[in-house]
């Protein structure tokens, strides 16, 4: 007996996709390039917010990680 083929489901291109991230206010799409520099950062638990400056950005598989310098105190 042969298996039958898995369906996939078409999702489309990155760019189309819905994101929650927004950039100064505006949404972003998703695959935006983040360039370095001042951003703020918010907690979604505490709605504190923390003004951070971009150092990096590292892709680990599936998975981008971004590396914030936030100041002490």
């Amino acid at each position: 007996m042969a298996k039958a083929a898995k369906k996939v489901r078409k999702r489309g291109p990155v760019v189309a996709r819905k994101s929650s991230v927004t950039i100064e206010g505006y949404p972003t799409k998703r695959g935006e390039k983040m360039l370095n520099g001042p951003y703020r950062l918010v907690n979604a638990d505490t709605k504190r917010v923390f003004v951070g400056t971009l150092i990096d950005t590292i892709n680990k598989g599936k998975v981008r990680i971004a590396i914030f310098s936030v100041p002490k105190g």
